[in-house]
């Protein structure tokens, strides 16, 4: 009797911790992720970023002459299960045709593709 309760308080304690170094595996995954998209739009290389994009993404186009001026990481909460994060970005923009510069809040839901093994963007592109 007691050689089996050892042996279930082992399985037990040995599923928590797998299940607990994935999840910190998918939360890593998820910062290399947002950093990867976030340099591509710093650099208004939004064709590049597009590889991020779900494919049930909303489809929402870049407007020509877009310039990325800044992009700073405000907050990023994930969901109880690790498989939806949400993450809010200030961009500061300006558009070649009129050079005012610009602000918005960027609210972009990830989500977590089980068969690819990586984060995509499900909130598509900001609205510049």
């Amino acid at each position: 009797m007691r050689r089996r309760w050892l042996y279930v308080l082992t399985v037990a304690v040995l599923a928590v911790g797998c299940a607990s170094t994935f999840e910190f595996r998918r939360e890593e995954v998820f910062q290399e992720s947002v950093r990867s998209y976030g340099r591509l739009m710093t650099w208004s290389d939004f064709g590049a970023a597009a590889a991020f994009l779900d494919p049930d993404a909303p489809i929402k186009s870049v407007p020509p002459g877009v310039r990325v001026a800044g992009y700073d990481y405000k907050q990023a909460v994930f969901a109880q299960d690790m498989l939806e994060a949400v993450n809010l970005i200030e961009i500061t923009y300006y558009k070649e045709q009129d050079p005012r510069v610009r602000k918005i809040m960027d609210r972009q839901v990830w989500i977590f593709n089980s068969d690819k093994q990586a984060w995509l963007l499900k909130s598509g592109f900001p609205p510049f």
